[in-house]
C-alpha cells in the first residue's frame, strides 16, 4: 500500500478530477492529508496562467530536492516538453487518462518514467462525495477556439457525462450530506452537444428531480462557467431555470474584454454585446443576481482605446465578481506567436482594472447592509461562512449550528469580498 497525497491547483473542474482520483486510489492506497507523511505526491496542475504554472514548477523543484516521488496530473500535461525539461522522471497523467492514476502512482513509487495521455471517457469512474459542498463535473472540453487558451489543448475533446450519471452523483451526494452542488466544466454551455442533448434539458431535469427533497434534504445548485455565446442562445430558458428554487441566482459569464476588436482577435465565439445582453436579461429577471466574469488585460492587440472600452464595460454592467488576469502567452496557442505589449503597460492596466473592480465589488455588496438574508453555511474557520441565495459570501457571527444548515442572517457590514452578519436567534 502506497501512501498518497493529492495537491490540486486551478479551477473547480480540476478539483472534481481530484475527487475522481481520490476515489480511484482509495481501495489500494492510503490517502494522506499532508505530503510529509506520503510516499508519493500527485500534483494536479493548472495551465491557465503563466504565474500559476511557474508556482507549480517551483513546487515540483522542491519535491525533487526533497527526493519525494510525484506524479504530474492535470492540464500541464499539454506541455510535456517543459515537464520533461524540469522533472524528467515523473510519470504524467493527462485529464483524459485518470483511469491510469493507480499505475502512475506505482510508477512514481518504483522510479519508473511513464506517460498516460490516451483519450478515454471518465464515464462510470468512481467519485469522492464531499460535504457540505460537492463538485459534480458535467463535461470535459469545449467547442471554442480561443487563441490564448492552453486548457483546450489539455482537454481537446468535448465529452459530456450522461444525465443519468450526473443525477446519480447529485442524489448520492445530497443523501451523503452535501447541501451545495457545484456543476462544473470547462464550459457548461457546451454540455450535451456530443450526446444529442443540451444544458437546458439537464438543468430542467435537476430542477424537477425531487428524490433528494423527499428524503428531507434541501440543497442549492451553482451553475458553472458558461461562455456568453452559449448563454445568449439559450437565454430565456437559462433565466427561467435560475429563477427556480434549487438554483443560486448566480451566473459566471467570462467576457475577457470590453473591445469588440480584441474579442474577435481572441477568437471568442461571442461579442461583447452578447455578454451585455446576458447581463441585462439576468438582472432584469433577478435584480439581485450575482454576475461573475473574467477579464484579460494586455492582450497583444489591445490598444489604450480597447482597454478603456473594457473599463467602460465594467462600469456599465457592474459585475459582482471579476477575475482580472494579465495576458500570458501559453505554449502551443495562436496568441503565443504575437508580439507582447510592454510589461509596464500591462501592469498599469492590470492595476487600473483591479482598482475599478474593487470599487464595484464594495458598492454592490454595501447594498445589503441593514437587510436580512438566508444563508447556507458551507465553511468553518474562525467564524462560520456561507452563501446567500445570490452566492455572495457571508461571514456569520453568533451561529452555533453546523455545516449545511440554512440560517437567517442580519447583515451589518460589507467589504469588497464578503458580507458580515449576525445569525438571527
Amino acid at each position: 500500500m502506497v501512501r498518497v497525497h493529492i495537491e490540486t491547483y486551478g479551477c473547480t473542474l480540476n478539483q472534481a478530477d481530484s475527487d475522481i482520483m481520490y476515489a480511484l486510489l482509495c481501495p489500494s492506497n492510503a490517502i494522506m492529508p499532508t505530503d510529509s507523511d506520503a510516499d508519493v505526491v500527485v500534483v494536479n496542475t493548472c495551465t491557465v496562467k503563466g504565474v500559476t504554472e511557474n508556482k507549480i514548477f517551483a513546487r515540483m523543484r522542491k519535491l525533487i530536492q526533497a527526493k519525494k516521488p510525484f506524479v504530474v496530473a492535470g492540464c500541464l500535461s499539454a506541455d510535456i516538453v517543459r515537464i520533461r525539461r524540469i522533472c524528467p522522471d515523473a510519470p504524467i497523467v493527462s485529464p483524459s487518462s485518470l483511469i491510469h492514476i493507480n499505475e502512475a502512482v506505482d510508477d512514481a513509487f518504483l522510479g519508473r518514467t511513464t506517460q498516460y495521455t490516451e483519450s478515454a471517457s471518465k464515464e462510470g469512474l468512481p467519485k469522492l462525495l464531499t460535504v457540505p459542498i460537492c463538485r459534480i463535473p458535467i463535461n470535459d472540453g469545449c467547442v471554442s477556439k480561443c487563441s490564448f487558451c492552453q486548457t483546450r489543448l489539455a482537454r481537446p475533446h468535448l465529452r459530456s457525462y450522461t444525465p443519468k450519471i450526473i443525477a446519480g452523483w447529485i442524489n448520492d451526494s445530497v443523501r451523503n450530506g452535501a447541501r451545495e452542488i457545484q456543476l462544473t466544466s470547462q464550459d457548461s454551455g457546451a454540455y450535451g452537444l456530443d450526446i444529442r442533448t443540451g444544458l437546458l434539458p439537464l438543468l430542467e431535469a435537476i430542477s424537477n428531480d425531487d428524490s433528494s427533497s423527499r428524503a428531507g434534504a434541501e440543497y442549492l445548485v451553482r451553475l458553472g462557467m458558461i461562455n456568453p455565446g452559449h448563454a445568449k442562445r439559450m437565454l430565456s430558458g437559462l433565466v427561467r431555470i435560475l429563477l427556480g428554487k434549487k438554483f443560486y441566482k448566480f451566473i459566471h459569464v467570462p467576457v475577457q474584454t470590453g473591445s469588440e476588436l480584441v474579442c474577435r482577435d481572441m477568437g471568442r465565439d461571442h461579442t461583447v454585446a452578447d455578454f451585455e445582453a446576458v447581463v441585462s436579461a439576468v438582472r432584469g429577471a433577478m435584480p439581485e443576481a450575482s454576475i461573475a466574469t473574467d477579464i484579460i488585460v494586455g492582450y497583444p492587440t489591445e490598444t489604450e482605446e480597447d482597454f478603456q472600452a473594457t473599463l467602460e464595460l465594467l462600469r456599465r454592467t457592474k459585475p459582482e465578481v471579476v477575475n482580472v488576469s494579465k495576458f500570458s502567452p501559453r505554449p502551443g496557442t495562436m496568441a503565443k506567436a504575437l508580439k507582447e505589449l510592454k510589461s509596464g503597460i500591462v501592469k498599469q492596466r492590470s492595476e487600473a482594472a483591479s482598482v475599478l473592480v474593487r470599487e464595484i465589488a464594495r458598492e454592490r455588496r454595501m447594498r445589503y447592509v441593514g437587510r436580512q438574508m438566508r444563508v447556507l453555511i458551507t465553511e468553518k474557520e474562525k467564524d462560520f461562512k456561507g452563501r446567500a441565495i445570490n452566492y455572495h459570501q457571508v461571514v456569520v457571527k453568533g451561529f452555533s449550528g453546523k455545516l449545511g444548515d440554512l440560517v437567517d442572517v442580519d447583515i451589518y457590514d460589507a467589504n469588497l469580498g464578503s458580507l458580515f452578519g449576525e445569525a438571527v436567534k
